[in-house]
């Protein structure tokens, strides 16, 4: 194979890597947008996502096995970092048709946040 045909090889190779690599990060990129906007659905019907529950719970199982000398956070401190999280996303979230809309969400989710710091982990879980 001559230099030229070798440089061809490579510039093929690149291309096709870099589409693999493109649709790879929409698809990972879609996955994760759906995943917020379906955990504020499941909040906003009044409900907290189950993926949140089960990894909250195997943390608190977790604690409890290795936090001896120190304070272990409750279930309930663990769900506020959670929803935390979700209302910096959509704060600063584009995906949203105008303003009055992303109003609405982040409102519904305070007041679930407001909520939630008033109850223990059995009653949120």
């Amino acid at each position: 194979m001559n230099i030229a045909g070798s440089f061809l090889f490579w510039i093929v190779a690149f291309i096709i890597l870099a589409i693999l690599v493109t649709k790879y990060m929409r698809w990972v990129t879609n996955v994760a947008l759906s995943d917020y906007f379906r955990d504020a659905e499941t909040i906003i019907e009044g409900g907290i996502p189950d993926k949140w529950v089960v990894q909250i719970d195997r943390r608190l199982a977790f604690n409890r096995l290795t936090s001896i000398f120190q304070r272990e956070p409750s279930g309930t401190e663990l769900a506020l970092v959670r929803i935390d999280k979700l209302l910096r996303f959509f704060e600063n979230s584009r995906f949203f048709e105008n303003e009055e809309a992303r109003e609405l969400l982040l409102g519904q989710l305070h007041e679930t946040r407001e909520r939630w710091s008033k109850m223990t982990w059995d009653e949120l879980s």
